[in-house]
């Protein structure tokens, strides 16, 4: 019972000690509070309850009983550290035990084999076992066999025969009442998906056991350390790091197993290495080592001493002595069969490399290059890391570029299995090493085209195709309505001046958990699109005017790629770390210049401009020439004031996280119909002046009551004084920009290329100006067919009429998502609030609470264009290797083709004038970049102004 129901087989144990029990009956009693406090307790206690078991038994003259208590003692004692003294009990009980009971205590003792790393005399034990338990049908028992060998299987590598016994087991447990090892089964199911490589299901069937170990009230240490490993899998490291610390504050704090500390501090300290804290994997390594060496547990002292050396040569203790160790503990890790053994033959050959030592290097990295062609994706990665740096030191660039691409397909097919964007991004970082020894590769021998191409090949990576659509989980569903009305209820507090109950703060963090974890469990629908990044079709979207301006980091200094006139040419620029310092000396000056009487900061402000420019382009600035520019900056240089710059200041200028999202966007059509959406979110301190003036301006219609929006009937005018905004066909005699017909007396930046498909075109506010391809008389605006009801004029497109406006209570998020979802221009104007801790919880506040990026991810198409008028909109968490994680990123690869967000804190005044000018742009016929351009240029030139207009960017290329 003590598995099936833990609390009541405790207290019914203590019920039966408080009468008068025989010595036999008192032992089974004891017995189970020892069984309980091992493995759910405190380790001290459960001894002195099995040594009186043990001592009853005696008494009782039951060599059966005695045998099965001196099992449970063994198991204890291991756990306790004493791994001497438990393999003692079970030599005693194994010869005082026969048939059935023997079977038993050789399982246990094969779980301890298993617990000690002994994997060969653990799958002894329980060849020995099984087919006993089995004759005596005894179904509970043969199942906790058939998952232990599992288990061992999987320590092995051996993932088809673990999956073979796990699946008998099942079977076994679902006719029993074993609660407790039921949830162990689902655990060792999590297992054996992350062995073999299946990361969302790993973390969903872990959860499931910690909501059924929950139920039973008992603790889940081991669950602590699978699910940690699975984080760290995921890029998920800090948090791993958490988890782990988290988990050895409370076994310490109840006494509990020395053994289950000993692989806490373990995972502890490769989470640590992985999140860029040597140290602190050191401090915890080197305890785990003194552990495991204590308790006789050689196989996982080895995999300690590993992670020991890892952290020691990522704090620059290269040494010889550190080759010998590595290549050491390399050879054990083999002998014992253990995955980890590549991972050890690459730290020799690498340090071995750092040191000069070719030789070696080859030796080792030799070892670690033949796991490249199977097991699990991370193993033949690092196989390819290995062959990669044996190509290098070869001096063969193109070994070191094939082995490069091998390794970066193997992660992309992996990196495709995840179904959420933050998980596909920080498991970028698994190919960061691959990715800049192609970089330098490319770099020496292969020209700018080429260093452009690998440049492109790993970043902004999760842009190139959609995160997976989350399920209609009702789960999922009412905790995001729960976050939100709480979320509410403590932004309400909060802005009267108080702060939320902790009970409330409690909740909300809970629900944050529940939302991010079920997130985390969605599969990737399908492999890479195979869409690979080609510098001929760039340049020939670029064409002579527009300039692509590609920042590629390099050991620390920024090297520009500037593209264009058809040619890809390589500036070298400043260092990084100087740019970054200079970046947020500009962050803090335009925080500052947000505020009235910080007028004598402007030049201050402009003069670090004009350094960053320095540091960032180099020698390039001069080489940009008139046209529109197009920035790519690393992930670290997210939060730069691009028009600052002083030769970026009056251009057109676009920023994009990576090239090849910039043609993706190019390439993106407008929806049908031009549907304008206009948000106006609660709290604001311009009262979003701007929607009023727009909703004017464009004669829009409100929302009614319920929060379903009208629209204008089909051909009402709703331009400026009720002049219709609808587009020319196509065949005009004087095309805009991009294919878009002016509007008469429209501007255009000259040089803007022409050369959108057919169907790519789009007009003020959004509309879609686009003519239809002969011969698709039903088709709508980039022969998508149209919804259900539009209009259409003759030889024009798609039009549903004015925009909707959704202020005061309408602007609700169900029905802020229900208008967005397809729309030709969304403008929110609402608070915005960036999490850097989990950025995939930055929102957006409306009258119910946050809109958060989750429910972004909802939509069918995000709006093709998007204004984001308030405060830290354009802010990002840089990931994995070179990835960024927001509400902009978000959207990008979910159809939305242009955004203008605020990279800074702004003067909520001085932002409604620059967006109504911008607006007055698109009116005209401009994209975002050059409408954002010419609104800058209309704003007063005091200090609050302009440090509003620098503080804005324009995403994309709508």
């Amino acid at each position: 019972m003590v598995f099936a129901a833990p609390g009541e087989a405790l207290a019914r144990a203590e019920e039966l000690l408080g009468g008068d029990p025989s010595p036999l009956h008192a032992s089974v009693a004891h017995q189970v509070i020892g069984i309980w406090q091992r493995d759910f307790g405190d380790t001290r206690r459960a001894l002195a309850h099995l040594r009186r078991a043990r001592d009853l038994a005696a008494r009782a003259d039951s060599a059966e009983r005695e045998a099965d208590v001196l099992a449970t003692l063994g198991v204890a004692l291991v756990h306790a550290g004493r791994t001497r003294a438990g393999l003692a009990a079970f030599e005693q009980g194994v010869a005082r035990g026969s048939g059935h009971t023997r079977a038993r205590v050789l399982y246990r003792r094969a779980y301890v084999w298993w617990v000690l790393g002994r994997h060969g005399e653990a799958l002894e034990d329980v060849r020995r076992a099984i087919p006993v338990l089995r004759q005596a049908d005894d179904v509970i028992w043969t199942a906790r066999a058939l998952t232990l060998r599992a288990t061992v299987h999987l320590a092995q590598g051996s993932v088809e025969r673990a999956d073979a016994d796990f699946t008998a087991a099942e079977a076994l447990w679902d006719t029993t009442g074993q609660e407790h090892d039921k949830a162990d089964a689902v655990e060792s199911r999590g297992l054996a998906a992350f062995r073999s490589g299946d990361v969302p299901a790993a973390l969903r069937l872990l959860d499931e056991a910690a909501e059924r170990y929950a139920k039973l009230g008992t603790p889940t240490f081991m669950l602590t350390i699978r699910r940690c490993e699975v984080l760290m899998a995921a890029g998920l490291a800090t948090e791993a790091l958490a988890e782990a610390d988290g988990a050895i504050a409370v076994l310490e704090g109840i006494g509990g197993q020395s053994t289950r500390r000993a692989e806490l501090l373990l995972v502890a300290a490769r989470a640590a290495r992985l999140a860029g804290e040597p140290q602190t994997s050191l401090a915890r390594a080197a305890v785990a080592v003194r552990l495991f060496a204590g308790q006789r547990r050689t196989w996982y002292e080895t995999h300690a001493r590993l992670v020991l050396i890892e952290a020691r040569a990522a704090t620059g203790r290269g040494s010889g002595r550190l080759v010998a160790d590595a290549a050491t503990v390399a050879e054990r890790l083999a002998a014992f069969g253990a995955p980890a053994a590549p991972e050890a033959s690459l730290l020799a050959g690498r340090i071995a490399l750092d040191l000069g030592w070719t030789a070696d290097a080859e030796r080792h990295l030799a070892v670690a290059a033949r796991s490249r062609h199977s097991g699990p994706p991370l193993a033949r990665m690092t196989g390819w890391a290995a062959q990669a740096l044996r190509a290098r030191a070869a001096g063969s660039a193109r070994g070191v570029l094939e082995a490069c691409r091998r390794g970066l397909d193997v992660l992309d097919d992996h990196r495709m299995t995840l179904g959420a964007s933050e998980l596909r991004a920080r498991a970028t970082a698994q190919g960061a090493e691959l990715a800049a020894l192609a970089q330098r590769a490319s770099l020496v021998s292969g020209g700018p085209r080429r260093l452009l191409v690998w440049s492109e090949r790993w970043r902004a990576t999760v842009l190139s195709a959609p995160p997976t659509r989350p399920p209609a989980d009702p789960v999922l569903l009412t905790a995001m309505t729960a976050f939100r009305e709480l979320a509410a209820r403590a932004e309400e507090t909060r802005s009267d001046g108080g702060r939320p109950a902790p009970a409330l703060e409690r909740e909300q963090r809970r629900l944050e958990r529940e939302i991010r974890s079920r997130t985390l469990h969605m599969r990737g629908e399908a492999p890479g699109d195979g869409d690979r990044f080609d510098v001929g079709r760039l340049l020939r979207r670029l064409g002579d005017e527009v300039r692509l301006v590609e920042l590629a980091v390099l050991d620390g200094r920024v090297h520009v790629l500037l593209c264009g006139q058809g040619r890809v040419r390589r500036f070298e620029a400043g260092l990084l770390a100087e740019a970054e310092a200079e970046a947020e000396h500009v962050q803090a000056g335009l925080r500052r210049l947000a505020h009235p009487g910080a007028e004598a900061r402007l030049p201050l402000v402009e003069a670090a401009g004009a350094r960053l420019q320095h540091l960032l382009l180099g020698p390039a600035a001069a080489h940009l020439g008139s046209g529109p520019v197009v920035v790519v900056p690393p992930g670290r240089l997210h939060r730069v004031p691009w028009a600052l710059l002083p030769s970026l200041r009056e251009r057109v200028l676009s920023v994009s996280p990576s090239a090849g999202s910039w043609l993706r966007a190019r390439d993106t059509a407008p929806p049908p119909g031009g549907r304008q959406v206009l948000v106006r979110g609660p709290g604001l301190a311009s009262g979003g002046a701007e929607i009023p003036e727009l909703a004017e301006r464009y004669g829009a219609a409100r929302a009614p009551e319920g929060g379903t929006a009208r629209h204008r009937p089909p051909g009402h005018g709703y331009g400026p004084g009720g002049s219709s905004l609808e587009a020319r066909s196509s065949g005009t005699e004087a095309e805009g920009a991009g294919g878009r017909p002016p509007r008469e007396g429209a501007a255009r930046s000259p040089g803007v290329p022409d050369d959108r498909p057919p169907g790519h075109g789009y007009g003020p506010g959004g509309s879609s100006l686009d003519a239809r391809p002969s011969g698709t008389e039903a088709e709508g605006a980039g022969g998508r067919p149209p919804r259900e009801g539009a209009a259409r004029s003759p030889g024009g497109p798609d039009r549903r009429g004015g925009p909707t406006v959704l202020e005061g209570d309408e602007a609700r998020v169900p029905t802020v998502l229900r208008e967005l979802d397809g729309a030709a221009l969304a403008h929110i104007a609402a608070h915005g609030t960036f999490r850097a801790d989990s950025p995939l919880f930055s929102s957006l506040r409306m009258a119910d609470g946050p809109l958060i990026v989750h429910d972004f991810e909802r939509l069918d198409r995000s709006p093709y264009r998007i204004i984001l008028p308030c405060c830290d909109t354009a802010r990002f968490a840089s990931v994995g290797a070179d990835e960024l994680l927001g509400l902009v990123t978000a959207l990008l690869p979910l159809g939305t083709a242009g955004v203008v967000a605020c990279t800074a804190p702004v003067s909520d005044a001085a932002v409604v004038p620059l967006m109504l000018a911008l607006h007055k742009g698109l009116d005209a016929g401009l994209s975002l970049a050059e409408a954002l351009r010419d609104a800058r240029a209309s704003l007063p030139g005091d200090a609050v102004h302009q440090a509003t207009g620098w503080a804005f960017t324009a995403f994309g290329a709508a």
